[in-house]
């Protein structure tokens, strides 16, 4: 998950999941750390996933071919 416009936005895609859930917007939005026990205690900003992005791209990254990178504060529990 990532923390933009998407979630965010009045009327939105995360305000219809928190009405389903019977939960206000904000709030909701507040829960998802804990509910999805995220490591770092908060949603990706879309800065992070760009930042990677432009690491990638550039010359310090040259060498690296075929990996995969997981941008989820922790969500995914791995080694």
């Amino acid at each position: 998950m990532t923390r933009t416009s998407v979630w965010d936005e009045p009327g939105g895609f995360g305000a219809k999941v928190a009405g389903g859930a019977g939960a206000e917007h904000a709030a909701f939005l507040q829960r998802i750390p804990d509910a999805f026990d995220i490591t770092t205690g908060r949603i990706t900003a879309p800065e992070e996933v760009a930042a990677l992005i432009v690491f990638v791209l550039s010359g310090t990254a040259g060498n690296i071919t075929g990996a995969g990178y997981v941008i989820d504060g922790g969500m995914v529990k791995t080694v």
